[in-house]
């Protein structure tokens, strides 16, 4: 699991420093195709991993 919460906190590193989201960023990246897909990817699979921890300690 630490390889992939590594993943996703890269996406909000991105996010924070290299988009539009809090203003321009200081510079612009572009991505290909095929790491846009890790990362979301990676964040959907993250986010039902802890859905799913969390229905089953009801």
């Amino acid at each position: 699991l630490s390889g992939l919460e590594k993943i996703v906190s890269s996406i909000a590193e991105m996010r924070n420093n290299n988009s539009d989201a809090h203003g321009v960023g200081s510079q612009r990246i572009s991505i290909s195709e095929h790491h846009a897909r890790l990362l979301v990817n990676s964040a959907m699979t993250m986010a039902e991993f802890i859905l799913s921890v969390g229905n089953n300690t009801k």
